[in-house]
């Protein structure tokens, strides 16, 4: 049965008298009953803690088991119980069995330590549960990947009350999981880890690549999917940032910043690193946020947004040649992920290729821009947002070409200048996208991004 295509709305903060209670929208259709908690993961009893400021986040599942079915599902909220003080939403995925594993990063005064970070899961047939909070790992820097039927990878830097007695706190970690929440002991990439990059695919084949205190180097180690342990790392570029992606087959791409320039390098699958290959050219790189994507049919897009406000793509064709294009030359602000580009590309499942970003119309409003790469380069994009002041928030891919945008927009009320309210689109069978739909109730504020 094909998996579920899924993306979580912004942050809702509820008004006064409303519980402190996190919420999960999902389609009616094919709800099941409510889930018992998975047998390798321990119950955890939480309780509400007063705080100055919470945040309640809302979770969006969207069945499309066939897209007739899917056309006359609705919407419904589920509660996340034990899940204030949210701060940001990280990661959300689904394993092959169709578990999902939401995480982020919370705060809670009275807590010790004050920051953490969260998890929740939610069985296939229904109902969340909370495992354990992420221990040992920063929360703000924690990443989580689901692959395979229920396998799970963490990779962050280990957090202070993790560290042991005289070790400065600043080492690269893994951990090897399940998608159920629960992880094994902590292994040390390396010591002295400032930022990092990581992506697995589907198979388990992963990636990362980090840059360090006492080397100028970006450092990347990639690991087999018939191996737990990662092998030694290479020195592949000198930069300050970059991105990683790696595809079904097991191809692998780093890009990264090289002067005034892009660069790439590539690992195909089984082989070894290739040389540095550089594309693009521009005022200045400082600042410059990276996101790649790896389609399987070895397409590379590398997406770029800079300090200045500029943003773009370069694509790599199947001719092995990189193609440079600027989307807008002021491209608007988005809620997506701090560590990459706000420039989300996406491939759906039949390997087309689509870029989301947030630009302006002709009224020189903000609004959530969508548009198909092809050989010939970004086809002229569809607006997707018809709100005023519209920010991307989230993409997704799921079966059968269907695709997910999000975005947050302002939704201001009498006496509430400042609501703010989730959206989102949705394609399905490869069409058009459908009219945009509201996803937080009128009731509560949205008062932080969405992740896909």
């Amino acid at each position: 049965m094909p998996g579920p295509l899924s993306f979580r709305p912004a942050g809702f903060v509820a008004p006064t008298g409303f519980a402190p209670r996190r919420y999960a929208l999902r389609s009616r259709h094919g709800a099941g009953p409510q889930g018992t908690l998975p047998a390798s993961m321990s119950p955890e009893t939480t309780t509400f803690r007063p705080a100055q400021r919470w945040l309640a986040p809302a979770l969006v599942v969207l069945g499309l088991a066939s897209p007739a079915a899917a056309t006359a599902a609705a919407w419904r909220l589920e509660p996340i119980a034990g899940s204030e003080g949210v701060q940001t939403l990280h990661d959300l995925a689904f394993d092959a069995q169709g578990r999902g594993l939401l995480s982020w990063d919370a705060a809670l005064r009275g807590r010790v330590p004050t920051a953490f970070g969260g998890l929740a899961s939610r069985d296939p047939a229904g109902g969340w549960q909370r495992p354990p909070d992420i221990a040992g790992v920063q929360p703000e820097s924690a990443r989580i990947h689901l692959y395979g039927d229920e396998h799970a990878l963490l990779v962050g830097r280990e957090s202070e009350d993790g560290a042991l007695a005289g070790v400065t706190r600043r080492r690269l970690v893994t951990a090897d999981g399940r998608s159920d929440g629960g992880f094994g002991p902590l292994r040390t990439l390396d010591d002295f880890a400032i930022a990092s990059w990581s992506a697995v695919n589907p198979s388990g084949a992963a990636v990362v690549a980090w840059t360090g205190e006492r080397s100028p180097f970006v450092r990347v180690a990639f690991r087999a999917p018939t191996r737990l342990a990662f092998p030694s790392p290479r020195d592949l570029a000198i930069s300050s940032s970059a991105a990683v992606a790696v595809n079904p087959t097991g191809d692998a791409v780093l890009a990264f910043t090289t002067g005034k320039r892009l660069a790439a390098r590539v690992r195909p699958a089984g082989g070894v690193w290739g040389a540095a290959v550089q594309f693009g050219r521009f005022a200045s790189t400082r600042g410059m946020r990276l996101s790649a994507l790896f389609t399987r049919d070895r397409r590379i897009v590398v997406a770029w947004s800079s300090e200045r406000g500029s943003c773009g793509v370069a694509v790599r064709d199947r001719r092995q040649a990189w193609h440079v294009q600027r989307l807008e030359r002021r491209c608007g602000p988005s809620a997506l992920s701090t560590r990459g580009a706000s420039v989300a590309p996406i491939a759906d499942s039949s390997a087309a290729t689509y870029v989301a970003w947030t630009g302006k119309t002709h009224q020189r409003r903000s609004a959530v821009k969508f548009a198909r790469i092809d050989s010939s380069g970004v086809r002229k994009p569809a607006i997707l947002s018809r709100q005023t002041g519209a920010p991307l928030a989230a993409v997704a891919a799921g079966p059968g070409r269907a695709l997910a945008v999000t975005w947050t927009a302002p939704r201001p009320a009498p006496r509430k200048p400042y609501v703010m309210a989730s959206f989102a689109a949705v394609r399905r069978g490869g069409g058009a996208f459908g009219t945009a739909a509201r996803l937080s109730p009128a009731s509560i504020t949205v008062a932080r991004g969405s992740r896909v």
